[in-house]
């Protein structure tokens, strides 16, 4: 059996599909649901749409859409958000901690608010930049992903074992991938500054060198 909550002109056709609510929403795949919105469809077995124009139309696929046109789902148990004005990610009780989308941006945006953080401590760019130097860093691939799919990167114990900086061993924030490069970079640039300060003095020193040899020569 099916079950429609409510709204008007909604279908839902297969056993076990559910339409909360909402106006001209679909439900034809197994035991799939719209949860309600205006027209969304959810084709595919076990699949579930909600919003305005949501299209999920493959096996287990979960699809939100904020409308504009249509919004489809790409594969078997894929999930699919379009979101007009962007998207937040929320990881504590407030609403101060996670991650944000901007409208039409194509990176995440994380937290980094002087007023969300504390216990503020120094870094040695120059030991930050020795440690990468010595981290490995390898190509490989994930063992979900085939072979052929390579990334870049260090292992997160080793990176975990360098800096001490994270949740755990496990994963490699990019908020502290990002940190540890920026201090290395700025420990290079102090070490090319003093090293550029060096070459100067040496300079400065052979052309008084020069000068006083010109000097006894004449």
């Amino acid at each position: 059996a099916s079950v429609i909550g409510g709204g008007a002109r909604n279908t839902a056709t297969t056993n076990y599909a559910t339409i909360g609510g909402g106006c001209t929403n679909t439900a034809s795949g197994h035991a799939a649901t719209v949860a309600g919105g205006y027209n969304n469809t959810a084709a595919g077995d076990y699949s579930f749409a909600a919003g305005l124009y949501a299209m999920a139309t493959n096996y287990g696929a979960f699809v939100w859409s904020s409308g504009g046109e249509y919004t489809y789902s790409w594969g078997y148990n894929t999930f699919t958000v379009r979101a007009h004005g962007g998207a937040r990610f929320y990881t504590a009780s407030g609403t101060n901690t996670g991650v944000h989308l901007p409208a039409g941006g194509g990176a995440w945006s994380s937290l980094s608010d002087r007023n969300a953080k504390e216990n503020f401590q120094p870094v040695d760019c120059h030991q930050i930049l020795e440690r990468v130097a010595a981290l490995p860093i390898t190509t490989w691939n994930y063992k979900t992903q085939p072979a052929t799919i390579r990334h870049i990167g260090p292992i997160a114990q080793d990176f975990a074992a360098a800096f001490g900086v994270g949740e755990d061993d496990r994963c490699v924030s990019t908020v502290d991938a990002e940190g540890v490069a920026l201090a290395a970079i700025k420990g290079l640039y102090e070490e090319l500054q003093a090293e550029k300060a060096r070459n100067e003095a040496l300079e400065k020193r052979l052309a008084e060198l020069e000068r006083k040899l010109g000097k006894g020569g004449n």
